[in-house]
């Protein structure tokens, strides 16, 4: 219409109530518009729609329907082929770049909005006045994660849609591929093609030797992988089989993915989801609950010899340690009970034990739940007398089979060199290791009442000397090798030695001592003679080489607590006692900010060098763990993503039973959206990273129907206004029902080393540095982490003991026939 002689006179009539300069841009912006193009669109892997050619004057580009459609519409509007044109198509909603725009702008504009108002309680509907948590909007969609699993790829694979002709036994058909490397592809089907993983078929890449050219004498030989279907089509995964046999075709293909990768974008998939992993591992690890103990088996003996320690789990690491300063683990784990777990389709059992002081000697009493149900007799006495002591304590085991190469991370970049293998040193002392089990702390101080309850003859304790460890015999030392990552600590260590002057009291003789390293909050301290500090003490300090650098600070009977002494009582790690204004803390903040160029700082070497890894990787490639995290996005507190073990446990194949409401999310059962985000959301305001879990027990009633079908229901023990309403709860749902239990603990996470993530990161922004940001942005979100243990026969057990054996039945029978519906693998 700009070519028109009455263009002047409609323009004027249209925009007359506009301003002269308004009306001049407007003017240039129309004939901007309507200036020719000669731009060729390509939107193979840019839009969610199939794309074929299309032929316009010569040229061909590449369009899905919705597209075309655009496309023509605007030849119609504009006369011919215009910018105009060009940029409607490549603003089309369907456009992948477009969509991710529009959810920033709506994000951006809902956090305003939610800023304006500040925090607001939820309207109440017209209907009724209050809600319940489930007439509340379901949270947003779940992630699971998948702890150990990585899909790592050798060569790079691009986003790149042609045409192909697929050979099958059952007939031929067009497809459309969706990504393509060297060595295999991923295919669009069409809905109802028949095929199955494992299947080989031959691919004729029509769309590339249409454009190139490539004279191929025969079709390439593929083997489907995956089939995933979606929508109206199928995904198929293909591995190229014999590669080597066309090396022409091999290197014309990586030059042709070399040369536009950036105009295409790579497929970035199995990198982001590999980092994500590792990511939430790192959240998870060092804050590990569970002590994983690793088992060798040789010459036909077995032996307890690496347990995994964290932060957390380290002190079920002390609980097993004699007078001696040795390990029971071995003694606690014997071949026999390892049998039974062998023969208990769960895998799982309920550990009990206390210890009894006399002459100096530490003696253990332990008991499994099969060895106890035995004699009714036997188990009263050993729950009514171990209960009443402040030894008492409850273990859950889990045994999974692991082996020597699950040492080595799977996860690995385009184009590196094979895997990280472990030293030979390593793998030599993993080389018999065959199981590995995982002690939980499912102790329950407001539930003890329950086991000391439990009345017996005193005069025939004698006969708990069955379940007493031995004191005679050498068994294998069970070594504690703690979960390593790098920059974890809350504070940075520096590596300086002066002149360190303790006391116990103001008026004792000094203990000289020296200073390894130093940190604002902390000290490690090595003296010339063994000490009799322990764990707990609070130690006056002084340093009198410091204090010559010093006027302002009075550096003289500082207040430090032990936190360790070593084996041989020479090496101890202070920490600054909590005081209102600790000068150590000040003087050591201030020495570090003004020479923090000059120190060195502490780099820990362990023992073994690359164990810690190892065994992390086999435990995660064993696990039986369910994770929960908890992200923090301004005031509100979100259970979004889940981290599972390869293994499977019951609780995840819990989560596989249909709700009741179709469109709750597949957690809210683990949830009761919003209850458990508020109850957390209370208490990680008041914990810090250093504080103990928060404990809370979780209860599913599985209910089965007339037509066989499952119903889940689920309560939270601080739902329930007294202990006696809970138990009343409880009893009811064992006497009906099939009841689980499990112990969730809940800790703030710790902080994030960006270093472990670097080189995914740097990778991923070459070639799309807005996911790299997403994916950063979601692990820094991450505030506290939930792990949650089975307690379902303890539970029984502490309520009803005569009812454990029918509701393990019934459990296995419930298990079994999840385990074969949703295909997971069996515990």
């Amino acid at each position: 219409m700009l070519d028109l002689s009455e263009f002047e006179q409609t323009f004027a009539s249209v925009t007359n109530g506009l301003p002269k300069s308004k009306q001049f841009l407007l003017r240039m912006e129309l004939r901007r518009l309507a200036q020719p193009c000669n731009y060729y669109i390509d939107l193979r892997g840019h839009v969610d729609g199939d794309v074929k050619p299309y032929e316009y004057r010569g040229k061909t580009h590449y369009l899905d329907d919705q597209a075309r459609q655009i496309f023509e519409q605007g030849l119609e509007a504009y006369g011919k082929y215009t910018v105009g044109v060009y940029e409607e198509v490549m603003n089309a909603d369907n456009n992948y770049r477009v969509r991710h725009r529009k959810e920033t702008d709506e994000h951006i504009r809902h956090t305003l909005q939610n800023l304006r108002k500040g925090p607001q309680l939820p309207e109440p509907s017209p209907a009724e006045s209050f809600t319940t948590p489930e007439d509340n909007a379901a949270p947003s969609a779940h992630r699971f994660i998948r702890f150990g699993h990585y899909i790592s790829r050798a060569e790079e694979r691009m986003n790149f849609s042609i045409e192909v002709e697929i050979k099958h036994p059952d007939g031929n058909s067009n497809a459309m591929t969706t990504d393509l490397s060297v060595s295999g592809c991923r295919l669009k089907v069409p809905f109802g093609k028949t095929a199955m993983a494992g299947d080989v078929v031959r691919l004729a890449l029509t769309g590339l030797e249409r454009e190139y050219a490539l004279d191929l004498v025969d079709t390439l030989q593929y083997q489907i992988l995956e089939i995933k279907e979606q929508d109206k089509h199928a995904y198929w995964r293909l591995k190229r089989l014999e590669p080597e046999r066309n090396p022409a075709f091999n290197q014309f293909l990586h030059s042709f993915i070399q040369g536009n990768k950036r105009r295409y974008k790579l497929n970035l998939d199995n990198i982001l989801d590999g980092a994500l992993t590792k990511g939430y591992e790192q959240y998870y690890l060092p804050r590990l609950q569970g002590l994983p103990v690793f088992l060798t088996v040789a010459e036909g003996s077995l032996a307890s010899r690496f347990a995994l320690t964290s932060d957390y789990s380290r002190s079920i690491w002390h609980y097993f340690i004699d007078e001696q300063q040795q390990s029971v683990l071995g003694q606690v784990l014997n071949a026999r009970r390892l049998k039974q777990l062998l023969n208990n389709s769960e895998r799982n059992a309920t550990l009990y034990c206390f210890t009894h002081a006399a002459k100096g000697k530490l003696y253990f009493y332990t008991a499994l739940a099969s060895e106890l149900a035995a004699s009714s007799e036997l188990r009263q006495m050993f729950w009514g007398f171990g209960a009443g002591k402040p030894s008492w304590r409850v273990f859950q085991l889990s045994l999974m089979s692991v082996a020597a190469e699950e040492a080595t991370s799977k996860f690995a970049l385009p184009g590196e060199h094979g895997l990280v293998q472990p030293s030979p040193l390593v793998a030599s002392m993993l080389r018999d290791v065959r199981y590995m089990i995982t002690l939980a702390d499912i102790s329950n101080a407001s539930q003890r009442h329950y086991y000391a309850a439990y009345r017996f003859d005193s005069t025939k304790l004698a006969a708990l000397n069955q379940f007493g460890l031995s004191k005679a015999g050498k068994v294998v030392t069970c070594e504690a090798i703690p979960v390593h990552y790098v920059n974890l600590r809350s504070e940075s260590r520096y590596l300086y030695k002066t002149q360190v002057l303790l006391r116990t009291r103001v008026d004792d003789t000094p203990i000289p001592a020296y200073s390894r390293d130093f940190s604002a909050g902390g000290l490690q301290l090595e003296t010339e003679i063994a000490v009799d500090f322990k764990k707990g003490d609070v130690l006056l300090v002084d340093l009198p080489d410091l204090q010559k650098i010093t006027s302002k600070y009075q550096l003289s009977a500082l207040p430090y607590e032990v936190m360790a002494v070593s084996k041989n009582r020479t090496i101890i790690n202070l920490k600054a006692a909590k005081t209102e204004s600790h000068l150590g803390r000040q003087f050591f903040s201030q020495l570090i900010q003004s020479n923090r160029s000059k120190l060195t700082v502490a780099q820990e070497t362990p023992k073994y060098p690359g164990l810690s890894e190892a065994l992390r990787n086999m435990y995660l490639q064993s696990c039986k763990s369910l994770v929960l995290y908890v992200h923090r996005y301004g005031l509100r507190h979100d259970i979004a993503v889940v981290g599972c073990g390869n293994k499977g446990n019951q609780l995840q194949a819990l989560l596989q039973l249909p709700q009741q409401q179709p469109a709750s999310a597949p957690l809210s059962v683990l949830t009761k959206h919003p209850l458990l985000e508020l109850k957390l959301a209370e208490k990680l305001k008041q914990m810090k990273r250093q504080d103990p879990p928060f404990h809370y027990e979780l209860y599913l009633t599985v209910q089965q129907n007339d037509d066989g079908s499952l119903q889940l229901s689920s309560d939270f023990d601080f739902e329930f206004n007294s202990a006696a309403e809970l138990k009343q709860h409880l009893v009811d749902a064992l006497s009906t029902h099939t009841l689980l239990g499990f112990r969730c603990s809940l800790i703030r996470a710790g902080k994030m080393d960006p270093e472990y993530l670097a080189r995914e990161l740097n990778y991923i922004s070459i070639y799309a540095i807005h996911k790299a940001r997403v994916l950063e942005e979601e692990l820094w979100h991450v505030e506290g982490v939930i792990e949650g243990f089975d307690i379902s026969s303890e539970l029984v057990n502490r309520l009803q003991p005569e009812a454990a054996q029918q509701q393990e039945l019934q459990r296995q029978f419930i298990l079994q026939s999840l385990t074969e519906r949703a295909s997971l693998p069996t515990l």
